[in-house]
């Protein structure tokens, strides 16, 4: 089940290929390296989804921006109602 992730930083959902794609008629490839994956992280700030080791390396060096967050609570919001995580 789609659920948010704990991070103080960003605002993250962890969900699978299947209730991505039941939600939004995604094929639900990683966007960062192009590969299926059963299960991955919905990443609001990009407004994309990366499969668990892409988000692993992207997560290592991400620096939140103030800029950002407007359009990152935005997204969040959309998917997050979509995939019944709010």
């Amino acid at each position: 089940m789609a659920q948010q992730v704990e991070d103080k930083d960003f605002l993250i959902i962890e969900c699978t290929r299947d209730e991505l794609s039941a939600a939004t008629q995604s094929p639900c490839i990683c966007d960062y390296c192009a590969k299926p994956s059963e299960t991955g992280y919905y990443i609001a700030v990009l407004n994309s989804w990366y499969c668990p080791k892409c988000y692993k390396r992207w997560r290592k060096s991400a620096k939140p921006y103030e800029s950002d967050k407007p359009i990152e609570r935005r997204n969040f919001q959309y998917y997050g109602t979509l995939l019944g995580v709010l």
